[in-house]
């Protein structure tokens, strides 16, 4: 029998399942979404509190909802073989926080890691979370919750019945619902007639993920050079404690309520090209050029223009689907993309390596997540042929956001790595190599959070217009993070066998 350690220390061949019954084994008690994102534009997350429940009650309701759940192989097979090789039928997932591991009694094993046992909230103040208090009132700020159970599919109507029938269920057993979370995927049309995953202000989301599935990794567009995308599982997937195998594994899971200010963050996109360029006229009397100053202006923020071109390669081929291993070889000045562009910030590329040298490869890939973030809140229109958003002025400025949720081996070495010493972290790139002269990057616009207003001013400068001029221009933060926790993903074995 292969071990776990060898069966991560590689991309995953998954049609190689029926070959290969180790592999078999691992992907039938591995749950779904960790290796291959569902793909379904609509789901629900129902969260649940295990509060005034005997262990033997919460592990039998924990068995039951595990029977439902989704394995790793079921969804990769449904994937592969429904047109367009995603929507393959309802997706469930279920999620236990330390809280939840704790309810089934002493005999269970607590996975280990300091900020998974401690929660989120406790651990708000590194990471610049603003006090439980302050989430949304309803379902957040008051009682944590003990798991979710995650549906999705690709229709609405069967994720409503799936979610009202979970509820239903719950309530009659005891257990408290503390709130239910939809995802609603936002689209746009950049190329005709595909449909691409967006978040609110607009910008392709998810483009940068990590890949260890060897069927996605044969399947991307590799240009010449650059950062390698290519990931051993063993930086998301972890031996499950509790598991009935010795292939069982799981995964640390963070979920984050993240509201986006769509109306305040075009207005200071906007304010920024203009002030960066010059630029006067009235939004109705811009002239083409002008409208791609400040398509760049926002694409300085994001570091990605809206369809996912990447700042540093704006001058491809438009309409090909953008590349997957771009790096920031060829930009070490930052005069292309900043270093405070919310893609750079987050995701470095090689920045650390070619600034601080060694030999050391890993650096900037060793916090890499893999993110599985849905959409939520009303839809914004679009125009006819759906390349652009129809609701210039009226954009929402709250009730709309991101439910960001990640897969990742650590919590403190991936997720509040990344937060605090990378998005948070005004001096990040320009403090790793004292003996280099960078400018300090300010915060990440984006994700960033920060109550002191100098690390919100950032430096721009672009490159590609002739004698531009560095300015110093802030950049509020228009994300607003309402409510969150850590969970880990346990094997299906564990969640089907718990307490028997």
């Amino acid at each position: 029998m292969s071990s776990l350690d060898t069966l991560l220390g590689s991309p995953v061949r998954w049609n190689h399942a029926a070959l290969d019954a180790d592999t078999r084994t691992f992907l039938d008690d591995l749950q779904a979404n960790i290796l291959k994102g569902h793909g379904r534009h609509h789901s629900a997350h129902v969260f649940m509190s295990f509060q005034g429940l005997a262990p033997d009650q919460v592990a039998e309701l924990v068995r039951a909802l595990g029977m439902a759940c989704t394995s790793a192989h079921e969804q990769l097979r449904g994937n592969k073989r429904l047109p367009p090789f995603l929507d393959g039928g309802p997706v469930r997932c279920l999620f236990l926080s330390a809280s939840g591991y704790k309810a089934l009694g002493p005999n269970v094993e607590i996975p280990p890691g300091e900020a998974f046992r401690a929660g989120m909230a406790a651990r708000g103040a590194d990471l610049g979370d603003p006090d439980r208090a302050k989430w949304d009132a309803h379902g957040w700020s008051y009682t944590p919750p003990d798991a979710m159970f995650l549906v999705a599919n690709a229709d609405p109507q069967s994720v409503d019945a799936d979610a009202d029938a979970v509820k239903a269920w719950l309530t009659l057993t005891g257990v408290t619902v503390l709130a239910v979370e939809r995802g609603l995927q936002q689209t746009r049309n950049f190329r005709p007639g595909v449909a691409e995953g967006v978040e609110h202000f607009g910008y392709v989301d998810g483009r940068s993920q990590p890949l260890f599935l060897q069927e996605d990794i044969d399947e991307e567009a590799v240009s010449p050079g650059g950062w390698d995308f290519r990931f051993k599982p063993s930086q998301f997937l972890v031996a499950d404690p509790n598991g009935g195998s010795p292939l069982s594994a799981g995964s640390y899971f963070v979920f984050r309520k993240l509201e986006q200010n769509v109306r305040g963050f075009n207005a200071a996109e906007e304010s920024l090209g203009r002030k960066l360029f010059g630029i006067t006229a009235e939004r109705d009397a811009l002239t083409d050029q002008e409208q791609a100053k400040l398509d760049r202006a926002g694409a300085m923020v994001v570091g990605r223009f809206e369809d996912g071109t990447p700042l540093v390669l704006s001058d491809r081929e438009a309409g090909l689907a953008p590349p997957n291993n771009f790096d920031y070889s060829a930009d070490a000045d930052a005069s292309k993309c900043p270093f405070h562009a919310h893609i750079r910030k987050v995701n470095p590329r090689g920045d650390i390596e070619r600034i601080i040298g060694g030999t050391d490869p890993e650096p900037g890939r060793r916090p890499i997540m893999a993110r599985r973030g849905i959409t939520y809140g009303a839809l914004r229109p679009h125009n006819a042929d759906l390349s652009e958003f129809a609701d210039a002025g009226h954009e929402p400025e709250k009730d709309v956001g991101l439910l960001f949720m990640a897969y990742m081996a650590s919590i403190e070495g991936q997720f509040e790595f990344t937060q605090k010493s990378w998005a948070n972290n005004a001096s990040f790139v320009a403090n790793i190599n004292p003996a280099k002269t960078l400018p300090s990057a300010g915060i990440d616009p984006i994700v960033g959070q920060s109550a002191d207003a100098a690390v919100h001013e950032h430096t721009w400068l672009d490159g590609h217009t002739p004698g531009a001029v560095a300015q110093k221009i802030s950049f509020e933060q228009f994300v607003t993070m309402k409510g969150g926790e850590y969970f880990f993903a346990p094997s299906l074995t564990f969640l089907r066998g718990v307490g028997l």
